[in-house]
């Protein structure tokens, strides 16, 4: 209904990401030069085979900080990196001009990784980060919802968005450093009911992965509840070293 109302309201208008017009129509949220621009950006450095993270210059086949203090998820990939201006756009806006639509393709995009990485698998439940409650009554919609309930349907898993909560409102993560991160965090999440993910297999969906912090304070949450394994998907992702 949503795109039936954007072909009445907007038939044609401008791509959202490069924002050239007469090239986007509501049922493809980028054109095809941007469309391009990502799968580009997807091969052009070597990643980090734990976290996946873009290395800029590989000393090895991890990051610096996987080598040290490894985290406890299976594995994390991403479509792209996020210092790429087309992916780091399409996370802008689907989050803050909520163009909820976006979700369909970038979801369809962050399913298809996880069907290529033999890593990911088995996979049992689907589970979004949680954001807080601030955010979800300012911006009407939890992002890293949508994107997993697409991945869902793709990968016709059960996604579950009322297993993990988030039980500690933390205020903004921009200005801290990875340390104030991960401090802040602390105990910020809950499983609600730890019988439903006894023995699991958890993929957790995330729009970005910066520092990780909010990633491996979701994963520890959830294995100390139960779960067999986390793995995680993100649209975008960091550059390790």
């Amino acid at each position: 209904m949503e795109n039936i109302l954007m072909d009445i309201l907007f038939p044609v208008s401008a791509c959202n990401l490069c924002r050239e017009k007469g090239r986007y129509h509501s049922r493809r949220p980028w054109c095809d030069r941007c469309q391009d621009e990502i799968i580009t950006a997807q091969t052009s450095m070597s990643i980090c085979e734990k976290c996946g993270k873009y290395l800029e210059v590989p000393e090895g086949p991890y990051c610096s900080e996987c080598r040290d203090n490894p985290p406890k998820f299976r594995i994390a990939r991403a479509v792209g990196p996020y210092n790429n201006d087309k992916l780091r756009k399409a996370v802008k806006v689907l989050k803050f001009l909520c163009r909820r639509y976006m979700s369909v393709k970038m979801g369809s995009m962050m399913a298809a990784v996880v069907i290529e990485e033999p890593g990911f698998w088995p996979i049992d439940i689907i589970i979004p980060v949680p954001i807080s409650k601030g955010n979800l009554k300012q911006r009407g919609f939890n992002q890293s919802e949508l994107l997993a309930k697409q991945i869902g349907k793709v990968l016709k898993k059960r996604m579950c968005s009322n297993l993990l909560c988030r039980v500690k409102e933390t205020p903004s993560q921009r200005e801290l450093t990875k340390e104030e991160r991960e401090e802040n965090l602390l105990c910020a999440f809950e499983v609600t009911d730890p019988a439903k993910i006894k023995g699991e297999n958890i993929l957790l969906v995330d729009d970005v992965y910066t520092t990780g912090s909010t990633i491996k304070e979701c994963t520890r949450t959830l294995l100390e509840a139960g779960a067999k394994s986390v793995s995680v998907i993100t649209w975008a992702t960091g550059t390790g070293y």
